[in-house]
């Protein structure tokens, strides 16, 4: 018996090889600074549905919200082996998690049903809140397990997720459908490691764009007014100034002043 796994898939900024600060001096990005990336915990969620349908069957559609940037992420999906990708066509920066969740559980309905549906835990376009998945399980009426490491078992009517606690792991049986909220980023060495993509998949897929569905066509009239969290202000912090100073090896009245300093955090 197959299952069939939805994934929600999303395009961050990459800040891996970051050396100069991307923010002006009002605490805002500049433009055209930072390069984007695939979400890594969307990818690991990813990886976890592709094992799925390796294992027992089935299909796997990706789900994206807005336009594509620069890595546009369900091509990426398609070179990776996903069956399908939808699009919903909506202004993502205009909107909350709850907002999102609204829209992508209209298109995740839209094209289902689906056993499993996974996300990555958080990303920091969404102020690192976490909240996306449970937002988009409430929206389907779905269980949900968050930080989820690994998919144990998955049998019909049910799926057994385990992750990390202090001190150990616990494993969590819930009823299928389910959401699985992906928290851990796996190694390079790791087994579970996500696919890389595939030549063939990407001459195969060079063409194809993804279906767009418009807010409406997902059974959401107006998304603004699903917005309930409204930024009432920005501050910027101020970037620390760290004063370097030249101390001389051999000079041991020196070197004790240093050691003076840096134990009062002078």
């Amino acid at each position: 018996m197959g299952f069939n796994c939805a994934v929600i898939v999303r395009e961050v900024w990459d800040t891996r090889d970051l050396i100069a600060s991307p923010l002006d001096e009002a605490g805002q990005l500049k433009p055209g600074v930072l390069a984007t990336r695939f979400e890594p915990e969307d990818l690991n969620a990813l990886e976890m549905a592709l094992r799925v349908k390796d294992q027992h069957g089935g299909k796997v559609t990706a789900f994206s919200l807005g336009q594509p940037g620069a890595t546009d992420v369900l091509k990426e999906c398609l070179y990776r082996g996903v069956d399908e990708v939808r699009r919903v066509a909506a202004d993502a920066k205009a909107l909350d998690t709850q907002a999102a969740a609204e829209l992508l559980g209209g298109a995740v309905k839209k094209a289902g049903p689906f056993d499993l549906v996974l996300i990555g835990t958080t990303t920091l376009l969404e102020g690192e809140n976490s909240l996306l998945g449970a937002h988009l399980a409430q929206a389907l009426g779905l269980e949900q397990v968050t930080y989820v490491d690994q998919l144990e078992e998955i049998a019909p009517g049910r799926a057994v997720a385990k992750r990390a606690v202090e001190m150990g792991y616990e494993f969590i049986e819930a009823q299928l459908p389910a959401l699985l909220a992906v928290g851990v980023a796996l190694l390079e060495d790791d087994p579970r490691t996500p696919r890389s993509a595939k030549a063939m998949l990407k001459l195969k897929h060079k063409k194809t764009d993804a279906p767009a569905w418009t807010p409406a066509e997902v059974g959401v009239g107006d998304p603004a007014a699903r917005v309930v969290t409204r930024m009432a202000g920005y501050a910027a912090v101020p970037q620390r100034v760290i004063e370097t100073r030249a101390v001389d090896p051999e000079d041991e009245a020196a070197l004790k002043n240093m050691l003076d300093c840096v134990l009062k955090g002078a």
